[in-house]
């Protein structure tokens, strides 16, 4: 795809869509094939992930709030009228972090708004050259061109299993699957962030295996089953003390910010 028709499609997505956890188109120089977006000062969900000396880490509770922050986001773009809009490239690079460590999808040069087909009532994009980000694609696209909504919901799964595990994605469906059959599934948990609810990394770890299944017609709706799960475990976290804590931590301004008369009469 040249550049020019690159900055035409992302315009042509973003200048459509508004919301909180989308990224802001701010502008675009077809002369350089150039886009400009609101600056997000934490960079990716990628660089969290592959930080290896662990200076740079995501709470167990901030990976939960970004998991419902990019359901919520491809539920909007999948429910946009009058045409949908599949991602279609849905992975951690492509998740950047704000202030505060809030995400928002990125990268629209894939997209798609999907089009209903008048012979079977169904949105689909098909293409005979598929592209995006393998170790994310929904096997069925990859092997049709067929892109749907479900092709999103296949590289959603990926994502969580990525924030749940820390690891790489390649063979990770087989890593958690192989841990869940022997009952062994904390072994394969990120345990740098935090210790996880045991309940709560079950939940999540079969949502993902769910989201995953080769065929589309097996993997479940995110407005529907899977929000619902999302949603709750979300607001479960967000009760709970030791996340009130963290996100007291999160929104205080430093130290050298606060008068010192106010931090001393604050000990």
């Amino acid at each position: 795809m040249s550049g020019f028709f690159w900055i035409l499609l992302q315009v042509s997505i973003l200048s459509r869509v508004r919301h909180p956890h989308l990224v802001t188109l701010l502008g675009a120089c077809s002369e350089s094939s150039t886009l400009v977006y609101e600056f997000l000062p934490n960079g990716s969900l990628e660089d969290f992930l592959m930080c290896l000396d662990k200076r740079q880490t995501l709470t167990w509770q901030a990976r939960i709030r970004i998991i419902a922050e990019i359901c919520s986001a491809l539920i909007f773009l999948h429910k946009n009228k009058p045409h949908p809009v599949v991602h279609g490239d849905l992975k951690p690079a492509n998740i950047l972090l704000g202030v505060n460590l809030v995400s928002k999808l990125s990268d629209f040069g894939i997209s798609r708004l999907l089009i209903q087909s008048s012979t079977n009532n169904t949105t689909l994009y098909r293409t005979m050259h598929p592209v995006g980000t393998p170790l994310y694609m929904d096997p069925e696209f990859l092997s049709t061109g067929e892109l749907t909504p479900q092709s999103d919901v296949y590289s959603f799964g990926i994502v969580v299993l990525r924030l749940l595990t820390g690891k790489p994605p390649v063979g990770i469906k087989k890593i958690v699957e192989d841990a869940m059959e022997k009952g062994d599934l904390n072994s394969v948990i990120d345990t740098s962030v935090g210790e996880w609810p045991h309940l709560l990394i079950e939940q999540l770890a079969y949502l993902a295996l769910r989201c995953t299944e080769l065929s589309r017609r097996c993997r479940p709706d995110l407005s529907g089953e899977v929000w619902a799960i999302v949603e709750a475990i979300r607001d479960a976290t967000l009760s709970s003390p030791s996340s009130s804590r963290s996100a007291q931590d999160q929104n205080s301004p430093p130290s050298y910010f606060i008068c010192p008369i106010s931090q001393v009469s604050r000990k």
